[in-house]
């Protein structure tokens, strides 16, 4: 693609100089003859690389052949590539920083992570959902805060391919409750952040550093590691163009950058 669209969303004079143009990125999950792999693709195409179908006024995913002629606005994501190693990612991050991304305080507390199903935690789920009323300086979206403490996750599925397990693993608190949560759905290379979220009573303790880095150990152990980790949308939360809002300045610190995701021919 020699032009970036008129559509496509445009990054912050601020951020323009900080990265530049954001990174053109381009998927084609593969095609396997696994049912459930099929569909998982099929909706993730559908579904422009999001993770469940919703009326959006904006998109994920580009795809040339259907919006050459469309005004579909295009998001610019928070995407960053799976390390090598835990050490090469780390080497990128200011020393001073280190202690904390490495999750070193929650760890010092005597908390844990691991993988995870998440239907064998639905409850632990629930109660982290239910611990406080705002995410972000918002409300709870009602898909999550509506959904009963027996809920079943039917979307978190046994595939028969690796490019398209999910990969979810949650923190644990020192007497082994679940105290915070990051389910990733993948399809392909490609991995969304579907939910990510601590308990109220644990975030304090930097448990959310523990979780992110788990999880990169988690992507960087598949036995094809996953290459695009999406964390949602680059502009995010209550104050979406502030580099200072929670989550924002959480992306930055932990090294997501800008980019745009596109469909190579299928």
């Amino acid at each position: 693609m020699d032009n970036i669209p008129e559509n496509f969303q445009k990054l912050t004079a601020e951020d323009k100089a900080l990265y530049g143009s954001p990174e053109l990125i381009y998927l084609n999950p593969p095609i396997v003859n696994a049912p459930l792999c099929i569909e998982k693709r099929e909706n993730w195409i559908k579904w422009r690389a999001a993770p469940y179908p919703a009326q959006r006024h904006s998109e994920y995913l580009y795809i040339p052949n259907e919006d050459k002629r469309k005004n579909i606005r295009i998001l610019i994501s928070a995407v960053m590539q799976t390390p090598e190693s835990i050490d090469s990612y780390i080497s990128t991050i200011q020393r001073k920083r280190r202690y904390d991304i490495l999750g070193k305080k929650a760890l010092s507390k005597g908390y844990t992570a691991r993988s995870i199903r998440p239907a064998d935690f639905n409850k632990d789920i629930w109660e982290i959902i239910h611990s406080s009323n705002l995410r972000q300086g918002r409300p709870i979206a009602p898909l999550y805060l509506n959904r009963p403490p027996d809920y079943g996750f039917p979307s978190y599925k046994t595939y028969a391919n690796p490019n398209y397990d999910d990969i979810c693993c949650g923190v644990f608190s020192p007497d082994e409750k679940l105290a915070a949560y990051l389910l990733g759905k993948r399809v392909g290379h490609h991995v969304q952040y579907d939910e990510i979220m601590g308990h109220s009573e644990h975030v304090q303790n930097d448990i959310m550093y523990l979780l992110h880095i788990t999880f990169l150990k988690l992507c960087i152990q598949c036995d094809i590691p996953p290459q695009c980790l999406n964390y949602g949308p680059w502009y995010s939360g209550e104050n979406p163009f502030s580099p200072e809002g929670g989550l924002n300045r959480w992306k930055r610190k932990v090294r997501f950058k800008p980019a745009f995701l596109i469909l190579a021919s299928y």
